[in-house]
């Protein structure tokens, strides 16, 4: 059960007289606001906002399942961007900051075990903030840093928060129906052609190259580029395959099964390569580290058999390509990967990256200022004739040239603390009997090893969604570290003499 929050140091009195203010306050600021709205859909945000709060405020597990639901499939962005509604992500930031200082004075539950994951994320940040001392875009590294900066907050309030067993499983299932929101969506709007309609912001689509000389509608989502898009849903993928295999309630078992089909199936319909060597990767790490059970596979084989069918064939014809780099498996005879419009692209920013940190090792040129530098190394080089600004596309390369070795050192760290961490948490929940939990913690250690797989090709463009994944790891920890503790402590009152 998650843990409700009713002040006890309250009398019931004091409660009634708040409630009663409270009541008051919504009321009379109800009672100004509706008549000055002009969008409709304004109101229904307010009315479906009422009941989110009062549940976040009494159990605030839940509020942090709204809030990684939200921002994990971009719900906030979607409203504010094409319904021209306010953001709903900042205020219920802020409210769950609200609930964890309120809890604080009214129950001293001060947070335990965070220390590490602060000095952590801390770390990045200040190596992140020192590059602003010496960048030459200084808005470009100022914003970049801001944006950051609000995103590690997301991850401090993730474990923060994220205290029981419990709440692990609602902030997984809050992904996995992002999941079935996104999927299904861009599945629909594959499937009926409409990619004129940008379904709220959940249907972005865009005219692409898909093999030399053939272009079509690769689907985007609510991020907006076909291969980020397929980054963030491969995360979803081995979360929902667990709840298919392991979750006991039928009606869960087949929503996760619907969250594991849209969002596969959708993966395929981004055409990114570098998504279906995601997909490869956490298919390999799943069937070598934790073998399925019969059952279990001929369930997934039969979920996976009638998907195929859909898989168009100039997907095949995409994905062929990627023989193009082995020698001896390319496509025809003598073919050349780098003739290829986005080949040709792609090599060069990772080669400029690279010599950009040939050049400035120890602290690279500053966040977010390699595509202020792209075009002075891009004339030398002569192998991308675009003129304007470019990025790296590729995390590691990134964080070479924008941060030098002090940010590979830093971001490092940071990802083999959070493996470290999840394989940690899997093997201390199954010796306190949590195999649901354990199950949960491997299949996100999973999901991030394949969003780090496409990570080679992509760069951080969406911070928030590493920051979410990085919170769920420590909080993972952390709450298996506070279990054990809260275990050994009943144990010794246990064996005291009465």
């Amino acid at each position: 059960m998650t843990q409700k929050f009713i002040p006890q140091k309250l009398n019931s009195n004091t409660i009634a007289g708040a409630l009663a203010v409270a009541a008051i306050i919504f009321g009379s600021a109800f009672g100004f606001v509706i008549p000055n709205i002009d969008n409709p859909a304004i109101l229904l945000v307010l009315i479906a906002a009422i009941p989110m709060v009062i549940l976040t405020i009494m159990y605030p597990d839940y509020g942090l399942m709204f809030m990684i639901f939200i921002t994990y499939s971009r719900l906030s962005d979607s409203l504010e961007k094409y319904m021209g509604l306010p953001s709903v992500f900042v205020p219920f930031l802020a409210l769950l900051i609200v609930v964890i200082l309120v809890r604080w004075w009214l129950y001293n539950e001060i947070p335990k075990g965070f220390t590490k994951s602060f000095i952590l994320l801390g770390l990045y940040a200040l190596v992140v903030f020192s590059s602003l001392l010496y960048a030459r875009n200084y808005s470009a590294a100022y914003d970049t840093f801001m944006e950051m900066l609000k995103s590690i907050v997301v991850a401090a309030v993730i474990i923060l928060l994220l205290r029981k067993p419990q709440s692990l499983r609602l902030v997984v299932w809050a992904l996995v129906a992002s999941g079935i929101l996104m999927g299904t969506i861009s599945v629909y709007q594959y499937f009926t052609g409409t990619f004129d309609n940008p379904y709220w912001g959940f249907g972005r689509a865009q005219i692409q190259n898909i093999v030399s000389g053939q272009d079509d509608y690769r689907l985007g989502g609510s991020v907006g580029d076909p291969n980020f898009y397929a980054q963030i849903l491969l995360v979803i993928v081995p979360l929902a395959l667990d709840r298919v295999w392991t979750e006991k309630i039928f009606i869960l078992r087949l929503l996760a099964a619907w969250s594991l089909a849209v969002t596969t199936l959708t993966i395929v319909l981004t055409f990114s390569r570098g998504g279906l060597l995601g997909l490869i990767a956490i298919a390999a790490i799943i069937f070598i580290r934790n073998p399925p059970k019969p059952p279990a596979l001929i369930m997934t084989v039969l979920l996976i058999i009638p998907l195929l069918q859909f898989v168009p064939e100039s997907y095949t014809e995409r994905i062929s390509t990627l023989t193009d780099f082995i020698p001896g498996l390319g496509s025809s005879e003598g073919s050349d990967p780098t003739s290829e419009v986005s080949y040709r692209g792609r090599i060069s920013e990772m080669l400029i990256g690279i010599y950009m940190f040939e050049d400035y090792p120890l602290i690279g040129v500053g966040v977010e200022n390699y595509p202020s530098y792209y075009q002075e190394y891009s004339r030398q080089l002569g192998l991308d004739p675009r003129l304007e600004e470019r990025h790296p596309h590729s995390l590691y390369i990134q964080i070479a040239a924008e941060h030098g070795l002090m940010g590979l050192f830093a971001f490092g760290l940071l990802v083999f603390s959070v493996f470290r961490d999840l394989v940690k948490a899997e093997r201390r929940f199954k010796q306190l009997g949590y195999l649901d939990e354990a199950d949960m913690s491997i299949a996100l250690a999973t999901g991030i090893l394949g969003y780090f797989v496409t990570a080679i090709f992509l760069h951080l463009a969406y911070p928030r969604f590493f920051w979410i994944l990085v919170g769920l790891a420590f909080a993972s920890a952390n709450i298996v570290k506070q279990e054990l503790r809260q275990r050994k402590q009943i144990q010794v009152v246990q064996t005291e003499p009465t």
